[in-house]
């Protein structure tokens, strides 16, 4: 599978894995079924959500020393090992199936957890520049094309294909449009039953809000060669496809007895349509398989795979999928159908996820060849979320209405069980603007019109893993139990490898570089490595958490000391489009990469950039970016040009990569920049970077001398398909996890077990805890700024976040400064505990220090962590973990003895 293109928020709102539940009202016809348990134990439950179920999540890690991640050939193998007398892996990353779930639920080796609603979809995409049977597709613009696309999605009865298909019986749900009906704001689906022009349907489901199943169903299917989900020969169904097939032109006519095709055109048999089939996850290679043979029944009366010359079928993994890597000089037509899917490795998904950030056009590799009908804010990319090429004016218009609409809904919109799709409500203070949901759901009526893909199913999941002592692996709610959390927070007092989570991977992964990354397996890895400004909350996809950002504020133009700048120029917008709005956030001041440098501004504004202007897969959330106006080392603006329901979420979620490594300038050129623009009284400030054209080069105004543009620029040999980060040493970033033991020079290649990134089934990843070997809360640029360490010390400083509240309490520290060792009042405090690295001493400056590094900040912002606290956050005060080590609360230990014995916050 692949990602949705934004990381380690729910798009992380970062294609192919396994997916999960959406926040938002269920349709009346959803449905979640769940494995059923027989002796199996069940995962540890802190909290219970809906039908799902978790232990409570801890902002704060990693608790173990090491992950590492083993690679093997498919999900079969890896259910093997964990199976085993001697497994090398505790966690699976894969959904149990009902033909491995037998000795899960029967055994007391390994605990279940409990049923999540996957966050993505299954789908039979198209290449949609490519030639099907003497029709070009045109960017999906093409009638024929149309009616090519239509036909395809008669074939199979996708409701029989979700009940049926024997490794998912019991854990499907079929789909009709690519956002599942329990999608983050409550899209409903639109009501499919006039998408076939030709062969429209009535009936109680003809409404929006439909069942999976309704769309182009004629009748259920009666089954053929021996397959329940395909539609017999001479049903309405494979009639209406035959049909389809003659009004596009391939064939003119067809037996309406057999549904076979007569007097088939020459062009269709000189156009062979290849049909990549993945073998690594069995529903899609019996989806695929069975499509296959629907299509050749079609054309020649035999259920045969392949069908010279009318169809090539192609089995492998993921990574050995032609059409991921685009072209930036033409377009990639190596393929012509694929079974994809598109998930989440962070949580529940918004509904512009797929519809914005997958299908409108701004997401295709750009040349300027297809400009239009592509969109001209499109840039050249090798890793383009679009790489279907779907380019339809009307779709990208109803989508960029859908993402920056200015309210989510109003009174008019579609409803579920209401029959239109149309909208009759606008919003406030506008005279025709849609809502956010009532442009999405003409958005989904369109594509479905277009069958641009063609929709299968969502996945209910639950995942299992070893019962030999795991402790807090929380079970997001949208991507189950494989998740930067449970990476995070997972702890064992006696793990099988000691210090270590051992991670499994059903895949090897396809790059991990931050500028190709796509699918989930990538992403898991680039997620440790990276972080990103805000994320999601894992137990619930609607609740945002600042997780290096210290504040984040929207501001008006008028709120600004500066002139905002425009957008780019494009072919639609001559001059750029203008700011409308800037978000100002305020960094942490206490954030360090993984060598030694701190983290600043200037590190964001070129992640930004660059991720942008090369059309990163990882990058889409920046699409209304106008550019980055630095105010200060932590502090800056992203100007953009459009805002709506989703924009901070989709905003804040780009992984943030330390400039020096990345810059086309070199690494010297950047730390002497970083040296000018931190130095006290240094004049860099404002300084606004933007791009002068969507790929670039950077341009900035104001004040510049000290951090030219130049360094803006990303090293564009660093961005290529086959860039390896690690062989290059350039896998650094600021999280919890970190490639081999990073120095000054960057990165080792000790992560891998080949020296390199995607290495091979049996090989491994193999990652370090950012500030392992080192004690709780000892160093400030040696540790991961959000350990459990720092958040013992963090609590102990009694800081808030609350201005007011920390300016007196650090009065009070301050005023305890070498004051004699006391047993009672303010002072006694300040001499324990994590910050007096146990006491009791008098307090010198290294407390001082500590409660000075935190004035100001609330760790689990906006949230109050004590009176409002986040869904399913770890109450307070929590016992934390540091491998062997356990940070003990007073509230449980008490503080008779010193820390470490005694409590942390005494």
């Amino acid at each position: 599978m692949r990602t949705i293109p934004i990381v380690k928020l729910l798009i992380v709102f970062a294609v192919a894995f396994s997916l999960a539940s959406l926040t938002g009202p269920l349709s009346s016809n959803f449905h979640l079924p769940t494995i059923p348990s027989a002796r199996a134990l069940n995962a540890h439950c802190d909290i219970q959500l809906g039908t799902s179920c978790s232990e409570f999540w801890v902002p704060a890690g990693p608790a173990e020393d090491t992950l590492v991640n083993t690679i093997f050939t498919d999900e079969q193998s890896e259910f093997t090992n964990i199976q085993s007398a001697s497994p090398s892996v505790d966690l699976s990353d894969w959904p149990l199936t009902p033909d491995l779930t037998g000795p899960f639920t029967t055994s007391s080796n390994f605990r279940i957890t409990s049923t999540i609603s996957a966050a993505g979809n299954f789908e039979i995409e198209f290449m949609l520049d490519n030639n099907f049977w003497g029709v070009n597709f045109n960017f999906g613009n093409d009638p024929n094309g149309v009616q090519i696309r239509q036909g395809i999605a008669h074939m199979i009865d996708n409701a029989k294909f979700a009940a049926n298909e024997p490794s998912l019986s019991g854990q499907a749900v079929a789909l009709d449009t690519p956002n599942p009906s329990d999608n983050v704001g409550s899209l409903p689906t639109a009501n499919p039953c006039a998408w076939d022009a030709s062969f429209p349907e009535s009936g109680s489901n003809c409404i929006v809000g439909a069942p999976g199943g309704t769309a182009y169903h004629l009748g259920p299917s009666a089954g053929a060669n021996g397959i329940t989900w395909l539609q017999a020969p001479g049903s309405a169904d494979l009639n209406a496809a035959a049909q389809h097939f003659v009004n596009a032109g391939v064939a003119t006519g067809f037996n309406s007895a057999t549904s076979v095709l007569t007097g088939i055109s020459a062009a269709a048999g000189a156009h062979t349509v290849n049909f990549f089939v993945r073998n690594d996850n069995v529903p899609r290679l019996h989806l695929g398989d069975s499509m296959a043979q629907q299509i050749c029944y079609l054309f020649t009366g035999s259920y045969n795979i392949p069908c010279a010359p009318y169809l090539s079928v192609t089995h492998g993994p993921i990574t050995a999928f032609p059409g991921f890597t685009t072209s930036t000089t033409s377009v990639n037509l190596s393929w012509g159908m694929y079974t994809a899917a598109f998930g989440s490795v962070s949580g529940p998904l918004p509904f512009d996820s797929t519809y914005y950030f997958i299908y409108n056009s701004q997401f295709v590799s750009g040349i300027p060849s297809i400009q239009p009908p592509c969109s001209g804010s499109s840039v050249p990319t090798v890793s383009a979320p679009d790489y279907m090429y779907l380019c339809n004016t009307a779709y990208d218009s109803f989508t960029n209405q859908m993402e920056f609409a200015p309210c989510l809904s109003v009174t008019g919109d579609p409803v579920v069980g209401s029959t239109s799709n149309i909208s009759t409500g606008h919003c406030p203070g506008t005279t025709s603007t849609l809502s956010a949901i009532g442009a999405g759901v003409q958005a989904a009526d369109l594509f479905g019109k277009g069958a641009y893909t063609i929709e299968y199913f969502q996945q209910n999941e639950q995942f299992g893993y070893l019962n030999n002592g795991w402790t807090r692996a929380i079970n997001n709610v949208g991507s189950g139990l494989p998740n930067f959390f449970t990476w995070l927070n997972a702890w064992n007092p006696s793990p099988a490898l000691s210090g270590t989570i051992r991670q499994g991977f059903k895949q090897t992964t396809s790059s991990v570089s931050p500028f190709i990354d796509s699918t989930v397996w990538d992403a898991y890895i680039v997620g440790s490595i990276y972080d990103s400004l805000v994320v999601a909350n894992p137990l619930s996809g609607g609740q945002l958490v600042n997780w290096m950002a210290l504040s984040v504020q929207q501001l008006s133009n008028s709120s600004l000391t500066y002139t905002p700048p425009r957008g780019p120029p494009t072919p639609q917008n001559p001059t750029g489009l203008p700011t409308v709005a800037s978000f100002r956030f305020t960094l942490r001041s206490d954030m360090f990469f993984q060598d030694g440098r701190k983290v600043t501004s200037f590190d964001v504004a070129f992640s930004y950039l660059a991720l942008k202007s090369t059309g990163a897969f990882a990058g889409g959330g920046a699409a209304p970016m106008n550019g980055v106006t630095i105010l200060g080392p932590s502090q800056f603006d992203i100007n953009v040009n459009a805002v709506g329901p989703f924009t901070e979420l989709t905003l804040s979620g780009l992984p943030v990569l330390p400039g020096a490594y990345w810059t086309g300038a070199g690494s010297s050129a950047w730390s002497s920049g970083i040296s000018a623009c931190t130095a006290t009284g240094a004049t860099c400030y404002p300084a606004q970077y933007t791009l002068s054209t969507p790929s670039g080069p950077a341009a900035c105004t104001f004040s510049c001398a000290s951090f030219p543009a130049t360094l803006m620029n990303v090293n564009l040999a660093q961005t290529g398909a086959g860039y390896d980060p690690i062989v290059n040493h350039t896998l650094v970033g600021s999280s919890g996890y970190e490639c081999g033991v990073v120095t000054s020079s960057g990165s080792t290649t000790a992560c891998s077990s080949t020296g390199a990134m995607n290495p091979p089934v049996g090989g491994s990843y193999v990652l370090s805890r950012f500030g392992k070997g080192l004690a709780p809360a000892s160093s400030v640029s040696g540790i991961y700024f959000r350990s459990n360490g720092n958040l013992a010390a963090y609590l102990w400083s009694q800081d808030t976040g609350d201005i007011t509240h920390d300016f007196l309490n650090f009065s009070v520290v301050a005023s305890c400064f070498g004051a004699a060792v006391t047993s009672t009042g303010p002072c006694a405090h300040f001499q324990r505990g994590i910050g007096a690295n146990g006491g009791p001493i008098s307090v010198g400056l290294s407390q001082v220090a500590i409660v000075n590094r935190f004035v100001g900040l609330n760790w689990v912002a906006p949230f109050n962590w004590a009176l409002s606290p986040p869904v399913g956050i770890i109450p307070l005060v929590p016992v934390l973990y540091e491998n062997t080590i356990t940070l003990n609360p007073a509230s449980l230990v008490g503080c008779t003895t010193p820390y470490p014995t005694g409590g942390y916050d005494c």
